[in-house]
């Protein structure tokens, strides 16, 4: 019998609808391992527990703490895996959270959603749940992983550290880099053979063990995303409330606006440096090779880059590094802890 930890924390997975309007149910977690044992042959005990229960797009960092705490405080020597039921809308950003906290793991750690209510017939919910079950029983791979079933009925895994955002028509999700890590059959892994995906030996290889414990998300994080027009002038800090540091995206060429005046973010990166915040811009391919004289303009103004790394899984890191204290925040964000950087 397998033994598998349950972390309810709400999302559509955890919620009922009535009257038209979807909003989080204390029960409905609970409901989500009745309709399995109804479904299900498998012979599983479940520990469970309830840190929080919020639709996702309420998630702060703040909330990742009470996770991670419940996590820490729960002997995982004696659990086979561990399924977090999540919400979509903010599941990449925990999915890479919990992978930098728990990148030495050496039980599988799932984070699983639903694309509609439990109660709702269309809803996927149960499904991914079974076959979060499914993986930790036969695959047994150590590592923080997240199952979603895509719109062909297809159980897709992804590495936690390369989630992006469903797309907010079709709510699919994707991974960085444009493959997954694979998909489930028979409960067993079926990793897709591209060369940015991690090969089965190194998901099973021992990784470094961080001491990141009782994290508590004080110094905050800005992130800000380009579009044309945008004008950094708007952003004016006050010296008692301002980030610990920005990650600013980039455009998919590495590259941003520089042009005279505000809308260039050559003027804001002097900005900061002179407010004393450390801005990271994410992410830039492969600095040695070609690139946009816009690109160098940025490099060349004492930007700090990140290589081939998702939105998603830099914001989190940045959190993170900014409220740890084991090593210097910037060393931190460079240091590869869970496949987060494509190589």
């Amino acid at each position: 019998m397998k033994r598998i930890l349950v972390v309810f924390t709400g999302g559509t997975i955890g919620s009922k609808v009535s009257n038209n309007t979807i909003d989080v149910d204390e029960q409905a977690g609970y409901l989500l391992i009745e309709k399995f044992k109804e479904k299900s042959k498998y012979n599983v005990e479940f520990v469970t527990m309830q840190p929080l229960n919020i639709l996702s797009e309420n998630c702060i960092p703040k909330d990742w703490s009470k996770i991670i705490n419940a996590l820490h405080m729960t002997d995982m020597n004696s659990m086979d895996g561990v399924i977090i039921t999540h919400g979509t809308d903010t599941l990449p950003y925990t999915s890479a959270m919990i992978s930098y906290v728990f990148a030495d793991t050496k039980i599988p750690i799932i984070l699983t959603a639903s694309n509609y209510a439990l109660d709702q017939p269309n809803g996927n919910g149960l499904r991914n749940f079974i076959s979060s079950i499914e993986f930790i029983c036969h695959s047994s791979i150590p590592g923080v992983f997240t199952i979603f079933e895509d719109e062909k009925g297809i159980e897709r895994i992804y590495l936690g550290s390369r989630m992006s955002e469903a797309d907010p028509f079709n709510d699919q999700f994707t991974s960085y880099g444009g493959v997954d890590l694979g998909y489930l059959k028979g409960g067993m892994l079926i990793r897709n053979d591209n060369k940015v995906n991690p090969t089965i030996a190194k998901l099973k290889e021992n990784r470094e063990s961080l001491p990141l414990k009782d994290i508590e998300f004080n110094n905050k994080i800005l992130t800000i995303r380009p579009f044309p027009g945008l004008d950094y002038s708007f952003f004016r800090f006050d010296s008692n409330n301002k980030p610990r540091a920005i990650v600013h995206k980039l455009y998919h060429s590495s590259t941003a606006c520089v042009r005279d005046g505000s809308v260039s973010l050559v003027y804001f990166m002097k900005y900061c440096k002179e407010e004393g915040i450390d801005l990271y811009l994410a992410s830039f391919k492969n600095t040695t090779d070609d690139m946009y004289i816009t690109s160098q303009e940025l490099l060349d103004n004492a930007a700090i880059p990140l290589h081939n790394i998702s939105m998603e899984a830099a914001v989190s890191k940045l959190w993170l590094a900014y409220n740890q204290d084991i090593m210097e925040p910037r060393e931190f964000v460079m240091k590869k802890l869970y496949f987060e950087f494509l190589e």
